[in-house]
């Protein structure tokens, strides 16, 4: 034993899911070919503006909510004057990353069609997110190299020791 903790609690059990998620060995769902919106995230960011609400959602890949913010509430309703506008949408960007932030999420999957992100109000609300430090896309997962695996019909770029000098 190293220390006093070692003799309390000899094993240790990883309760925390998005443990690996946050050091890139998690598994990535892939989906299926043939889907028209892919599903390779581990976090999604949403938003919707219907006729009378602005909602974010953040949507873990499991389909469980994470984080939401709506005009709904009544804490961010009773601050606005029209729940739908540009000012609603900044609203509920800046709580939504606030909330991403608090629950220890900080990448997210924005699945938005290029046609929706040239509109005002989305520029806006990606703008805010970003300001706010919650990043819009998720780093590809690590995966490890099989040394078991044949390599002998591909080439492999060259491996520059570090101590090597280049001119």
């Amino acid at each position: 034993p190293y220390s006093n903790n070692d003799i309390v609690a000899p094993r240790i059990r990883n309760r925390n899911p998005m443990n690996l998620e946050k050091m890139l060995i998690g598994r990535k769902p892939k989906g299926f070919q043939m889907e028209k919106e892919t599903r390779q995230y581990w976090n999604k960011l949403s938003l919707e503006i219907s006729k009378q609400h602005t909602t974010a959602e953040v949507t873990h890949w499991t389909g469980r909510p994470v984080a939401i913010a709506s005009t709904k509430e009544w804490a961010i309703r009773k601050q606005l004057y029209n729940l739908t506008d540009s000012a609603a949408v900044q609203a509920v960007a800046k709580i939504i990353s606030q909330r991403c932030l608090e629950t220890g999420i900080s990448e997210v999957y924005l699945q938005v069609s290029e046609e929706d992100r040239t509109k005002e109000k989305m520029q806006k609300f990606i703008s805010i997110i970003e300001e706010s430090g919650l990043c819009l896309s998720e780093p590809e997962m690590y995966v490890h190299e099989n040394p078991h695996q044949d390599h002998y019909y591909q080439v492999l770029p060259k491996k520059i020791k570090p101590w090597t000098v280049l001119e």
